[in-house]
């Protein structure tokens, strides 16, 4: 079976938009495209027409709804996002056909991922920096969103925070069903914020999540790659880290170390956060190798 066109690219987002109020035939049309992207993207309008059973005055509705100037235009899209979908596929493929052994692909990942730190250093504001530990200070509520790769990160945070901030700490979109993490945002408040974390390929979840409690008024706070994400675009404050892997779709490890500097920022401004610890070092005495 082909693969389905991934839901972080522009063109599945658009169709994704419009499909609640599509017609039946423009519906037709949208699950083929989205279900076979390899073969629409090589395909006349009238191919595209008589493979979703419908007619070209249809698909030309259809690209139409979805804010693209003609069929031309739409297929051009289609073939960006078939190689934004492929990149990591094509980049692995083109990594192992390189000349060179497999300690130099190591030594060449961990100098990458120094690369993205440093970047991610150089990107970092005091201001921001300091905005955004003020906030997760005054929050009731801190609600982390992330999947995917990042998800672990979003972990990594959860349980970091929740033993040195004051606020309940909760990890929204953890793997018990998206209805648990929509129930969570619509709970959330203008005393609450959000951490959203997001990576290449970026959730599109995670960016439905993250608008849905903007829209119930709390401060949003992404973790992201660049200033091109789509959360960077919703939220209200934005800390980069790089993600760039030259063989796998993303690198979370600059992600993690953003993170775990935050908690020791968080650590360090709370008063009591000497006596947090000594009470969970107290608590977990026995269960350390000694």
């Amino acid at each position: 079976m082909p693969p389905a066109l991934k839901p972080t690219t522009d063109l599945a987002n658009r169709i994704a938009a419009v499909y609640p109020a599509l017609s039946g035939a423009h519906r037709r049309v949208a699950d083929f495209v989205l279900q076979n992207p390899l073969d629409s993207a090589t395909m006349t309008i009238e191919g595209l027409a008589e493979r979703s059973s419908t007619s070209t005055a249809t698909v030309t509705r259809f690209v139409r709804n979805l804010d693209y100037a003609g069929y031309s235009e739409f297929r051009a899209a289609l073939s960006s996002a078939l190689k934004l979908a492929m990149a990591p596929v094509d980049g692995l493929a083109d990594g192992r056909a390189a000349a060179g052994s497999t300690f130099a692909t190591l030594v060449t990942a961990l100098k990458d991922q120094a690369a993205n730190l440093t970047e991610a250093i150089s990107t970092l504001d005091e201001a921001i920096c300091s905005q955004v530990i003020d906030a997760l200070l005054r929050s009731h509520r801190v609600f982390i969103v992330g999947s995917g790769a990042s998800h672990h990160v979003a972990a990594y945070l959860e349980e970091g925070l929740a033993l040195y901030l004051e606020a309940s700490v909760i990890f929204a979109s953890s793997r018990v069903g998206p209805e648990h993490a929509i129930r969570h945002m619509m709970s959330s408040g203008q005393n609450d914020l959000v951490l959203a974390i997001s990576m290449p390929r970026y959730s599109r979840g995670t960016v439905e999540l993250t608008s849905l409690a903007k829209k119930h008024g709390a401060m949003v706070i992404a973790f992201t790659d660049a200033p091109t994400s789509p959360l960077a675009r919703i939220a209200d404050v934005t800390l980069f880290a790089p993600a760039r892997n030259r063989l796998l779709p993303n690198s979370p490890s600059a992600m993690f170390a953003l993170a775990d500097a935050l908690i020791t920022a968080v650590a360090r401004e709370r008063p009591d956060a000497v006596e947090a610890l000594r009470e969970l070092s107290e608590s977990l005495l026995w269960t350390f190798y000694q």
